[in-house]
């Protein structure tokens, strides 16, 4: 199959009712992949990367007591 962009939704499994966005959308990745499924683990890998050097994400999960454990990736949408 083709590689393609694909955009990767993160989000949290579980409702939390302090998240100042008041949704579950935590971010949204773009990567390139041949398969949905493919394009949700290298999504979700990437935006474990970005956590560690991002202070600002960093920052953010520390201050609403997340983990990436709290986290996941459903769903995955071909954009080209």
């Amino acid at each position: 199959m083709k590689q393609g962009e694909w955009l990767v939704e993160i989000r949290l499994k579980d409702w939390k009712a302090d998240l100042s966005s008041g949704g579950r959308i935590v971010s949204f990745e773009e990567v390139v992949a041949t398969d949905g499924y493919t394009a949700r683990v290298a999504g979700f890998d990437q935006f474990e990367k970005r956590l560690k050097y991002e202070p600002i994400a960093r920052r953010r999960f520390k201050e609403h007591g997340l983990t990436l454990a709290d986290c996941c990736a459903p769903d995955a949408v071909l954009i080209s």
